[in-house]
């Protein structure tokens, strides 16, 4: 009798295993900053190819797309969710500081490790998707900065920020966008770090970023070394041939590709110094869930986000989306016929972690370096009063 109990239970169980999907779910799709009309519509039809040959898998299930623009995303969002409406699921960036408020409110449904396979992605990339050592969101693609340069100028790229300072010498002129955000990249270069294990701020204290600022300071006074404070006049600078290297969001590229003509763009790995690479941000988009959703929306949510990041479709996306970075770890770059994605894999394995539980941090840092960066540029703050009033202002606030 017992053995008959648990035949039929093994039976039943296998059907539900193989049952075969069913149902509806709304998904949205945060579209990336910087797309000109063309590439946007480009890069929808790419996120729709996903759900089509999702849909064609699973022929019970329909997917309903809409894409939402950056500076409508979290705001919308939660104004739908907090009326019990919204998407099931939203792929959106994830380094914005309001996805934690919204987690605290209770709006956003965990991942549970039992019910996705989490074996396939990088590791670092599950760590920016935690809070309070929960997940929270399903990572799908990377962004980082790199080195652009002019590939009909340049025979050999700088490999040391010394290198980039001989070559400027040389005549082959160099850009930096100039903020705190966007030339933080070079803080991992002199040894700098923004937090310690107890995730406590040490800008003033690692003396990385006090190191970099002065030498910022020391290369804005170069020949043809150039610190640009408008992004616009930046890009257009090197898009006209007026400089030679520029340091790149990997968002930009669609947009310099087509400016440049994409055979005479090149992407490098940003300089660093000897055994201490540059080290970017690494900005993480991904899914997260709507805890109102039904059991079954939400397990069709979590099948279609597990279909976009299992490795045959990761590396499609780089194929089509050359500025996306996989976040599937066994998706393989071959650096011969894709020498820009390539480039950006291999700058994303240097860039900067902050899980989703340190972004509210990141941001007050954001904040207060923005303020102090252009302080110490202007002579009126030395960098390491500089640091130690971040570090303090930041650590205080958080305590």
């Amino acid at each position: 009798m017992v053995c008959s109990l648990l035949l039929l239970y093994l039976i039943t169980v296998g059907n539900a295993i193989k049952a075969p999907l069913k149902g509806e779910i709304l998904v949205w799709a945060e579209v990336p900053v910087g797309l000109t009309e063309e590439q946007s519509a480009y890069f929808q039809e790419t996120v729709r190819d996903a759900t089509t040959q999702f849909d064609k898998l699973n022929p019970g299930v329909t997917v309903s797309l809409k894409f939402v623009l950056p500076d409508e995303q979290l705001s919308e969002f939660s104004r739908e969710i907090a009326r019990g409406a919204g998407p099931d699921m939203f792929a959106v960036s994830l380094t914005n500081g309001n996805i934690a408020p919204i987690i605290r409110s209770g709006y956003l449904d965990s991942v549970n490790e039992e019910d996705f396979d989490l074996s396939q992605f990088r590791p670092e990339t599950l760590k920016q998707v935690s809070y309070n050592d929960k997940l929270y969101a399903v990572p799908v693609r990377l962004g980082t900065q790199v080195l652009c340069y002019n590939k009909q100028k340049v025979k050999e790229t700088p490999k040391t920020l010394d290198e980039l300072i001989l070559q400027a010498r040389r005549g082959y002129s160099v850009g930096l966008h100039s903020n705190f955000r966007t030339t933080f990249w070079g803080t991992g270069a002199f040894g700098g770090q923004l937090f310690d294990e107890s995730e406590r701020v040490i800008l003033g204290e690692s003396k990385g970023w006090v190191e970099w600022m002065q030498w910022l300071k020391n290369a804005q006074n170069e020949p043809n070394f150039y610190l640009i404070e408008d992004v616009e006049t930046l890009q257009e600078a090197f898009i006209q041939g007026r400089l030679t290297y520029m340091a790149c969001s990997s968002g930009w590229l669609p947009l310099l590709s087509e400016a440049l003509g994409a055979n005479n763009l090149g992407v490098a790995l940003l300089p660093g110094r000897k055994n201490q690479p540059a080290t970017p941000p690494l900005w993480t988009v991904g899914f997260i869930f709507n805890k109102a959703s039904s059991e079954n929306q939400h397990r069709l949510s979590l099948k279609l986000a597990q279909f976009s990041t299992n490795t045959q479709y990761q590396q499609q996306l780089q194929v089509k989306a050359a500025f996306l970075i996989p976040v599937n770890k066994n998706a393989k770059v071959d650096a011969s016929l894709f020498p820009k994605q390539a480039v950006l894999f291999e700058q994303s394995k240097n860039g900067i972690i902050v899980s989703l539980d340190q972004l509210e941090k990141n941001q007050a840092i954001f904040e207060y370096g923005s303020a102090l960066y252009h302080q110490v540029m202007a002579g009126e703050m030395t960098p390491e009063d500089a640091a130690l009033k971040m570090q303090q202002a930041v650590n205080n606030q958080f305590n």
